[in-house]
């Protein structure tokens, strides 16, 4: 009998622990979160009044994070859905998969360009929800109460050149092919805290440039508290350098509270650890304490300021005292100086008429040596002339004997052909008259020939 009144005290501390803990996180996230998301999904509680959203999905294979497109700002890495409740549940809260219910998100009032963990090597870049056990702490950054680990076929990969296109679901890795890239893949969580908010610098910025291969244009994050300024965006009336996002304070998030929203009840709880989720709780010590360090800062200032006006007054004081001290000064040196200058400019007309006949000497030594050079140049060429006039005459005598040569020798040649075809003609003369007496003596032999026949 003891050892079950131990045990049922037992539990029933550890479930007035886990109660205490889910009503705490109820108080926290109601108002503006549920009159914003009822459209768009229903509301359940489960377990120990815990309300979840769960979205009305339509498409299949459906996940946080995947329809929209990833935009370099000055807070990180920003996640720009394209699905209208995108500007609440990716940049507030945590998404987690419960087998029962499927994808829920838990709210929370902490700001981020988007609230994934990250993984990377050489080839691929990728990105998943980043669990409800991770808590962001200033100082210390993304903090897990509860050993857990997204599974693999929850991860979207993309190749570096897709990383920063529109719509970047439609270059993902196959499902089929998530588990090999999710083995050859390290993780890279990094988050910090910048201009009193969270910063997502996940992957470095450089070595996603670098993989890309082109120019990434950082724009400028805008905070919006109506969210209908959002639209805007979308129809093309802002500047291309500035993104719009909704960023509200607590007190906004929470002012409307629970009254027209319908919170379903389930009789299967979640598998959510709900004592170990620390959503909000820590963070506003933290944030009291970093204003207190501003506010010390701005004090710091503003005795810095007093102290500078207070030794500006005494160094007025010492510099009215040295100034009349300083203008004596320069007075002497101006006499100092007017003397060197006089100096100077004896020196200076000394050089110069020194240097006036110095030129003029050059002048006449460069005039007698051209007149030399002229009549050097004179001699030359009338030696020049008198040697073509010598070689003129010679070629003409040497072209006269070649004239007399050739014409000797056509003459030769004439008679030649002459002799020749003389003795040509006389043979063939002979030949004739050889050829008669034969054609004679052939007639004279046949008439005999004919007339011995007759006989």
């Amino acid at each position: 009998m003891k050892k079950l009144i131990i045990i049922t005290a037992i539990i029933i501390f550890g479930i007035s622990n886990y109660s205490n803990a889910a009503t705490d996180y109820a108080r926290r996230v109601d108002g503006y979160f549920y009159t914003s998301l009822r459209t768009h999904g229903t509301w359940i509680d489960v377990g120990f009044g815990t309300p979840v959203w769960r979205p009305t999905i339509i498409r299949k294979n459906w996940s946080p994070y995947y329809y929209g497109q990833w935009v370099y700002t000055n807070y990180g890495w920003y996640w720009d859905s394209y699905e209208p409740f995108g500007f609440i549940v990716y940049h507030y809260g945590r998404w987690y998969y419960d087998d029962y219910y499927g994808w829920i998100w838990i709210p929370d009032y902490e700001w981020a360009p988007a609230w994934v963990d990250w993984r990377y090597d050489d080839d691929y870049v990728g990105w998943a929800p980043l669990s409800p056990y991770a808590v962001f702490y200033v100082n210390i950054g993304i903090h897990y109460t509860y050993d857990y680990y997204v599974p693999y076929n929850h991860w979207n990969y993309v190749k570096y050149n897709r990383f920063c296109e529109n719509n970047v679901y439609n270059y993902y890795v196959a499902p089929k092919y998530k588990y090999r890239v999710y083995n050859r893949t390290k993780v890279r969580t990094n988050y910090s805290y910048y201009d009193g908010r969270v910063r997502n610098n996940g992957v470095e910025f450089d070595r996603i440039r670098e993989k890309v291969g082109r120019k990434i244009e950082k724009r400028n994050l805008v905070a919006v508290k109506d969210p209908n300024e959002l639209n805007r965006q979308r129809n093309g009336n802002t500047k291309e350098r500035e993104i719009r996002t909704y960023f509200a304070d607590e007190r906004d998030l929470s002012r409307d509270g629970l009254r027209d929203v319908k919170i379903e009840k389930s009789d299967r709880k979640s598998s959510l650890e709900m004592s170990r989720i620390e959503l909000g709780k820590e963070r506003t010590t933290d944030r009291i304490n970093e204003r207190k360090v501003e506010e010390n800062r701005k004090i710091e200032k503003e005795r810095t300021v007093e102290v500078n006006r207070n030794n500006t007054d005494r160094t007025r004081n010492d510099i009215n005292k040295n100034r009349v001290e300083d203008e004596k000064r320069l007075q002497e040196k101006q006499k100092i100086e007017k003397r060197f200058s006089e100096i100077e400019n004896r020196n200076n007309e000394v050089t110069k008429r020194n240097d006036v006949i110095i030129r003029n000497e050059q002048i006449k030594r460069n005039q007698d040596n051209n007149r030399e050079e002229r009549t050097v140049n004179n001699n030359q060429n009338e030696v020049r002339k008198e040697n073509k006039r010598s070689n003129t005459e010679v070629i003409k005598q040497n072209t006269d004997r070649k004239v007399e040569q050739k014409i000797e020798t056509r003459v030769n040649e004439n008679r030649n052909r002459v002799n020749s075809n003389t003795n040509r003609d006389t043979d063939v003369r002979k030949n004739e008259s050889g050829n008669r007496n034969e054609t004679k003596n052939n007639t004279r032999e046949s008439v005999n020939n004919n007339k011995t026949r007759s006989r």
